[in-house]
């Protein structure tokens, strides 16, 4: 089981209120508690890029997609929520 903390901020406390700022963002961070705290990033592991990439060559080299940026953004935006949603 995992500590409890009591943070008490003080509004006349400039520092204080930083300080706890950066311990509440450290605990968040090391225990993944905000599932919104970086919206826009997401994390894929090394093979499901690798499929991904190979995914975008094989839709190249059929003809289906080409290496423009429209192209390229289209298939990141389908892709984009379940990459969003590992994390």
């Amino acid at each position: 089981m995992g500590a409890k903390f009591t943070i008490v901020l003080d509004t006349d406390d400039p520092q204080g209120l930083r300080d706890a700022l950066e311990v509440a963002t450290i605990l968040n961070r090391n225990h993944r508690t905000l599932s919104a705290d970086s919206p826009g990033k997401a994390k894929i592991g090394k093979i499901a890029l690798i499929k991904m990439v190979r995914d975008v060559a094989k839709l190249v080299e059929s003809g289906k997609m080409d290496s423009s940026l429209r192209d390229s953004k289209g298939f990141v935006d389908e892709k984009w929520a379940s990459l969003v949603s590992r994390n």
